[in-house]
């Protein structure tokens, strides 16, 4: 109502000083009133409902990629201690361990190029406004707002990078922390213990005696590695809106913050609302690209020899199979590619119970290519089909349970091996039980 009579009264512009002071006092008592009362202090005019139910929903609308390849339109609104999802159209009993990507409605934004960078232990990385270290403990703002943290989970803090500081950071010392300074003559490395960061100074213990190295000067920290270990379960790499990424073990997510733990013994607190994406390495799928064979078995007729490639096609282009009669080609980012030819042996070591792929003719035979295309499981077969140039992509999914060896065979067909590029899209164990 208030805000009604402001507009009438802007309307007719009748504004003299005791009018504006009248108006200012009782905006002010709005405020007072019902701004902050501490049942109201979400979901008004300065603090947006959007955010108090991004609290109380999770992640909201989401759209999740199970390992057995089939995708999920849903919200998801928690993650128990235990890896059980819950949420709106969630399959009964799905864990966290069968998910291998969530997708947000949130978009990343581009970073400012006036940002720190935070590395931790495992991989992830803050982009953060200012950092502070003292008895042991970090203090930083950043997106995840300033949590204390422990000077263990630290990897790296980078004012300016360089080819020296990115070399330092994938070899850390065992016993030494490591600041870089910028000197006249070039980038100087000190070794000591760190002892604490603020606004002025960097202090280190070097050579036994305490050394201040003023902040202005420094590129970067990097700690020594503590060879602590990391959390058992999945990993996920989380990725934040402003371009930060936290990577470790979800441990659960409740009333709107996801705990990840960094190390075995550590955890971050992530806010759902600012969660971009997530990809999980699951202990329950393998793609076959991320491991060696046991056997490999190549030999053509009349085709140039070309070796089975990770990831690619026999010709090094990407996996892709066109679909039948159609110009469309469908993708894949993992998998394996394979001419006649060929034969390559896997171990089923983990007990995995499920082998899933997508088989085909690489797209780039531009329709040639006749095979056969076999599965075999300890000397058995378990599925076999005669894949053609035009015949599109073929959906494999067979049970693997107690087979030890998995063999992957590509055999020549009616035109010998000419076009014979065999492409096995997103070809992966699975633990489904």
């Amino acid at each position: 109502m208030i805000f009604q009579l402001l507009k009438n009264d802007m309307n007719g512009r009748s504004f003299s000083p005791n009018r504006l002071l009248v108006w200012g006092l009782m905006l002010l008592g709005v405020c007072l009133g019902e701004c902050f009362l501490p049942e109201n202090f979400q979901g008004n005019w300065l603090f947006p409902a959007a955010n108090a139910s991004t609290q109380e929903d999770g992640l909201g609308k989401v759209s999740m990629e199970l390992i057995n390849g089939t995708t999920i339109e849903s919200s998801l609104k928690t993650i128990a201690a235990g890896g059980q999802v819950g949420g709106d159209a969630i399959p009964p009993g799905l864990n966290i361990r069968q998910v291998l990507s969530i997708k947000t409605a949130k978009k990343l934004s581009t970073i400012p190029s006036d940002k720190i960078r935070l590395g931790f232990v495992g991989g992830g990385e803050l982009w953060i406004d200012s950092v502070s270290i003292a008895d042991e403990k970090i203090k930083s703002v950043s997106s995840l707002g300033t949590p204390e943290l422990p000077l263990e989970l630290l990897r790296a803090i980078v004012w300016a990078n360089s080819p020296l500081i990115d070399r330092k950071i994938k070899t850390p010392s065992a016993d030494f922390d490591m600041v870089v300074v910028d000197t006249s003559s070039g980038e100087r490395v000190v070794e000591g213990i760190l002892e604490a960061v603020d606004l002025e100074f960097v202090r280190i213990k070097y050579k036994g005696e305490l050394k201040k190295i003023g902040l202005g000067k420094v590129k970067a920290i990097i700690t020594a590695d503590l060879g602590l270990e990391k959390p058992e379960g999945a990993t996920a790499a989380i990725q934040l809106i402003d371009g930060s990424r936290v990577v470790g073990e979800i441990l659960e997510l409740e009333g709107g913050v996801f705990e990840v733990g960094v190390t075995s013994g550590n955890s971050v607190p992530v806010p759902a609302g600012i969660v971009v994406s997530i990809a999980i390495k699951s202990d329950r799928l393998r793609y076959l690209s991320d491991q060696e064979p046991l056997e490999v078995q190549e030999k053509s007729i009349f085709a140039f020899q070309r070796p089975w490639k990770k990831n690619l096609s026999v010709s090094g282009n990407p996996l892709e199979i066109r679909l039948k009669d159609s110009d469309e080609i469908r993708s894949f980012k993992k998998g394996l590619g394979m001419q006649a030819s060929s034969r390559l042996v896997f171990a089923n070591e983990a007990g995995f119970d499920r082998f899933s792929a997508v088989a085909g003719i690489a797209a780039e035979t531009k329709g040639r290519g006749d095979c056969q295309m076999i599965v075999r499981g300890d000397g058995i077969e378990l599925w076999s089909e005669r894949v053609t140039g035009g015949g599109g992509p073929l959906e494999i999914d067979v049970d693997i349970e107690g087979i030890k060896e998995v063999v992957l065979v590509v055999s020549p067909g009616a035109e010998f091996d000419l076009g014979d590029h065999a492409n096995w899209g997103e070809a992966r164990f699975l633990k489904t039980k």
